[in-house]
């Protein structure tokens, strides 16, 4: 797919790790570009306002990694965080959360490199330092899951997510698109991982492009940060 040039037609939607700054063994491992959000700063100038942040990761994470309190949506679209700054939590924690918390720590200490990251509705089990153990963490977390009728399972780049059902990045992204500065603008998202399905497939659907980092930018956050730059 061509890759769009962004300007004020356009309303911004950007996918964080994999996709602005490279992964990382762990989270907290992953390194901020220096210039990340001087190019964050300069897309949301150009697109008048239109700029927001759809991650999987904390909202506290996010302003971290992004340099300042953007519009974003948080743990794919549970929380969203509008222009005004007023933040929506859309779903609630799950029942079955502190037995998840409980039995994933006690796997996780029998298997080293694995790492569990709690955030305020689900829980991500990371196994990239410790590949190995896969398999046995998958039929895990589908055990898990599949005892709770409120639980989706996420799979993403080295790593499991539970979390409560309702509510993805697809939906964040058209809830932005039906109020200013977003509302009548054409979408773009850029993304990397399986969670980014749906925001891609609905900005294609509201008439605009989504973009995969693999796909449109050889599998290079570095060649995405150019972009945006541009």
């Amino acid at each position: 797919m061509t890759t769009p040039k962004l300007g004020r037609r356009h309303a911004v939607f950007l996918d964080i790790d994999g996709t602005l700054i490279d992964l990382a063994a762990t989270p907290d491992a992953v390194i901020i570009p220096p210039e990340l959000p001087d190019i964050l700063n300069h897309v949301q100038t150009q697109s008048g306002g239109a700029l927001a942040i759809l991650s999987g990761r904390k909202l506290a994470d996010i302003d971290r990694l992004a340099g300042a309190n953007f519009p974003c949506a948080a743990e794919h679209g549970a929380i969203l965080r509008g222009v005004d700054g007023q933040v929506t939590e859309k779903i609630q924690r799950p029942a079955a959360y502190d037995h998840w918390l409980q039995t994933l720590q006690r796997r996780a200490a029998r298997m080293p490199g694995v790492v569990i990251e709690e955030k305020k509705f689900s829980l991500v089990v990371h196994y990239r330092q410790a590949p190995e153990h896969e398999a046995e963490l998958g039929l895990l977390v589908e055990r898990l899951a599949g005892a709770s009728e409120d639980t989706q399972l996420l799979l993403a780049h080295c790593a499991f997510e539970l979390k409560p059902r309702g509510g993805d990045k697809g939906a964040a992204l058209a809830a932005f698109m039906q109020s200013a500065p977003f509302k009548g603008k054409i979408p773009v998202f850029v993304g990397d991982d399986v969670t980014d399905e749906p925001a891609i497939r609905m900005a294609a659907d509201l008439g605009g492009a989504g973009l995969h980092v693999a796909r449109d930018f050889a599998n290079s956050t570095a060649a995405v940060r150019a972009w945006l730059r541009g």
